[in-house]
């Protein structure tokens, strides 16, 4: 009993073309969750208690009117410092526009390091501190989602975050991140100014 070649090559293909159909799905499939982690803009942004003392803590909703930047950093982290940096800057330049700036640490044990951040990087502007799960669900991430640092949210006045970065977002590059920042601060208040009228 002989083989028939062409029915075996005709096997081979048809193998060949399911693992190249596998491949592709897997494929597929590994785009669609890397997208699906990343968050929405603009979307309306749920409350958020920024802790900064035992009991006692700033919530987003207490700054009903006012346009926020909420950076979510780690207190060792140099980007995260570097970007502390030019929020520093950023607060001043914008204080009179009615633009808050609020820092949460998010590292373990993160209320015993901020008192040397604070001597270190003398911020003009409250840092407070959270557990890591609590902020990746206010920013849309999954749980498991490896988060790279600062993680920033730009909040109208309307509640709206209309901007979002992680650390590894090509906008914050050291050399165009200040400018970044502040086009997406002149972006949230043009359209909070929008919304309220």
């Amino acid at each position: 009993m002989g083989c028939n070649p062409l029915k075996r090559k005709q096997e081979k293909f048809m193998r060949n073309l399911s693992l190249m159909k596998l491949a592709w799905l897997a494929l597929a499939l590994s785009a669609l969750s890397l997208t699906a982690q990343e968050p929405k803009v603009p979307r309306k942004a749920a409350d958020i208690g920024i802790q900064t003392a035992p009991e006692k803590y700033v919530w987003l909703s207490q700054q009903s009117g006012k346009t926020c930047v909420l950076a979510f950093i780690l207190t060792t982290c140099p980007h995260c410092q570097f970007t502390v940096g030019l929020l520093n800057k950023i607060q001043k330049d914008y204080a009179d526009k009615g633009v808050v700036i609020i820092a949460s640490a998010i590292e373990p044990m993160s209320s015993l390091h901020i008192p040397d951040f604070m001597k270190l990087l003398k911020p003009q502007f409250q840092v407070g501190y959270n557990e890591q799960s609590y902020v990746q669900k206010f920013l849309g991430r999954p749980d498991n989602d490896p988060m790279f640092m600062p993680q920033l949210a730009f909040v109208d006045r309307t509640g709206t975050i209309q901007a979002q970065y992680a650390g590894d977002d090509p906008l914050l590059a050291r050399d165009i991140q200040e400018k970044s920042l502040r086009d997406a601060l002149d972006k949230t208040l043009k359209a909070g100014t929008a919304r309220k009228q």
